[in-house]
């Protein structure tokens, strides 16, 4: 394939060429799924798409549920859990916009998160719980993982090829901590504090930085922070705030940018997102999703050297 040769560092490019060849994973988008409005579980969906940042509905998770968390790879995104203490998921296949029962998770948690890449999803963390599940998604099947280096509820994930990054998370609480999940040996170690203390977070990134976003704490109540984690040396710094203030929010991304979407700002539901640059470290307003919800889960179909 000369032409992959020739311009094998342009990520975009290749994509597109493996579209043509039909090996690609389909539109570079994000799926918004589930949450909850206050009274009810939603099992709605929304894609944004990031090259021209439109949304769109999505089709329907398989269930119903609130405090869900998500991950996947170019081909497939996996929500699982919560609803208060499901072990269920969902697939949601981009490339048809069809959903699916998945296989169970191999422990039951409220508010916990996952990341993965190209090969497995790591869903961790909970109320009370420092567990993991590690679902595989050539085979739909699902393993019990090594623990988390610490116990927290309503935290977040995001990471590379190669590694996890877990961080944040409190119940009535906030914490800066994260831990390192290894996925090629299964290990946990502890990583660096975030550069604040935080709770109900999204985090999304590349595959070199992370951005954990957004969040709750007991004093300054719902945040735009953010905090910038840096994989290859394990240093954290503040980022750019994001455009607008929430808590219990969900974010996914390609190697560009992080879209964060949804929450509650203590008085209203929200649909809002904000759009984060990881080059230049800018923000700025993207476009609504199709709905308005917290506590809800997304998952990236395009996202090079973190899932494909």
């Amino acid at each position: 394939m000369p032409l992959i040769t020739t311009f094998g560092t342009d990520t975009n490019f290749l994509y597109w060429v493996g579209l043509l060849l039909g090996s690609g994973s389909g539109p570079q988008e994000a799926i918004f799924g589930g949450g909850w409005n206050g009274s009810t579980y939603y099992s709605t969906t929304s894609i944004y798409t990031y090259a021209n940042n439109t949304t769109t509905a999505g089709t329907n998770l398989t269930y119903s549920t609130e405090s869900v968390a998500a991950t996947g790879n170019s081909t497939i995104g996996v929500f699982g859990g919560s609803g208060w203490t499901s072990t269920t998921t969902c697939i949601y296949t981009y490339s048809n916009n069809t959903t699916a029962a998945g296989t169970n998770l191999t422990y039951s948690a409220i508010f916990l998160t996952a990341t993965g890449n190209s090969t497995i999803g790591v869903f961790g963390g909970g109320l009370n719980v420092s567990t993991t599940s590690i679902y595989t998604y050539s085979n739909n099947t699902t393993a019990a993982g090594t623990n988390l280096t610490y116990s927290e509820a309503s935290l977040a994930a995001t990471g590379n090829s190669t590694i996890g990054v877990f961080g944040g998370g409190g119940f009535l609480s906030s914490t800066t901590t994260t831990c390192i999940y290894t996925y090629s040996n299964n290990t946990t170690a502890a990583g660096t504090n975030l550069t604040y203390s935080v709770s109900l977070l999204a985090a999304a990134g590349n595959s070199t930085i992370g951005v954990f976003g957004s969040g709750w704490t007991s004093t300054n109540a719902n945040l735009s922070t953010t905090s910038i984690y840096t994989y290859s040396n394990n240093t954290t710094a503040a980022g750019t705030n994001l455009t607008y203030r929430a808590s219990a929010l969900a974010a996914a991304g390609n190697s560009a940018i992080g879209v964060f979407g949804g929450g509650n700002n203590g008085s209203n539901n929200l649909s809002t997102t904000s759009i984060y640059t990881y080059s230049n470290n800018t923000t700025k307003a993207g476009t609504n999703l199709t709905y308005s919800a917290y506590m809800l889960g997304a998952a990236s179909s395009y996202n090079p050297g973190v899932n494909c």
